[in-house]
């Protein structure tokens, strides 16, 4: 019986339905409905991989592990040294999640399709080792951990929107236990005076760190292995800070950006726009 026929059929009476059955005389298989997929995906979530009450996370450490549900705060494109290597760092975060843990950066990540170029508010999923480094590239402080997504394929599901940045304490930066729950997130801190100027950084292949709190008594300085607590920065990784000129003890009424780490925790701002004075 044909398609056509079966439809015309049963847009006749009642009688001439009972003759035939209307419901999937087409030939082929009934539709099925599971529901709109959720917007974070079906695999593992960042805070899965990195929140240390998470039931036997350490095994994670240095396994292939799938995330669904990553959503791109920040692409590293200003090249502070001048020399194309501090370029290409990928921060990520969970998408719809405020909660501590839920950002990562990616290590050298591949990309499908092969000529995707992702930028903020792209939602990935991601396959890559998930590693928590100590000693690569360099010995880190007692306890503190660089977290990166090493070498992972990248496929891009959908674009969304950059979250509003999630209001932290400054001073939780001082410790890495506290701190580093906001790695690779979305942040704002407010009423920051600053400990020192953000000239040009000239002393350091371009890079330019500015302490946001007064300099600790006692302490052992921001060298990468010294023993925290350290003082937080804000750095030029991802866009030029020193255009703004800042002076010694100009107070930021708002400063948004990224928490990254190496060797100390910092803030990293995307653009003149995250600081308001």
């Amino acid at each position: 019986m044909s398609p056509l026929f079966v439809v015309a059929l049963c847009a006749l009476t009642p009688l001439a339905a009972l003759s035939v059955s209307c419901a999937g005389e087409s030939g082929g298989d009934p539709h099925s409905n599971n529901g709109v997929p959720p917007p974070g995906g079906k695999d593992k979530r960042i805070r899965d991989l990195r929140n240390p009450e998470t039931p036997d996370q350490k095994a994670l450490v240095d396994t292939i592990q799938a995330v669904s549900g990553a959503l791109v705060i920040a692409v590293d494109n200003f090249d502070e040294t001048g020399d194309g290597r501090s370029t290409g760092t990928i921060y990520v975060q969970d998408i719809g999640s405020k909660d501590p843990y839920s950002g990562i950066s990616l290590f050298s990540p591949t990309f499908s399709p092969g000529n995707l170029r992702v930028s903020a508010a792209d939602v990935l999923d991601l396959r890559g080792m998930y590693q928590e480094n100590q000693t690569r590239p360099v010995t880190f402080a007692p306890g503190a951990v660089l977290p990166q997504i090493a070498q992972p394929v990248a496929t891009f599901r959908y674009e969304a929107s950059v979250p509003e940045p999630i209001d932290i304490d400054l001073n939780d930066l001082l410790d890495y236990q506290k701190g580093s729950r906001w790695f690779g997130m979305l942040v704002r801190v407010k009423n920051v005076t600053l400990a020192e100027g953000a000239g040009r950084g000239n002393e350091n292949n371009g890079r330019l760190a500015v302490n946001l709190l007064p300099p600790l008594p006692n302490s052992a300085g921001n060298k990468c292995d010294s023993p925290f607590p350290k003082v937080p920065e804000m750095t030029n990784d991802l866009f030029d800070v020193s255009t703004l000129d800042l002076k010694a003890g100009t107070t930021i009424k708002s400063l948004v950006g990224v928490v990254g780490y190496f060797c100390n925790l910092k803030i990293l701002p995307r653009s003149a726009a995250d600081i308001q004075l």
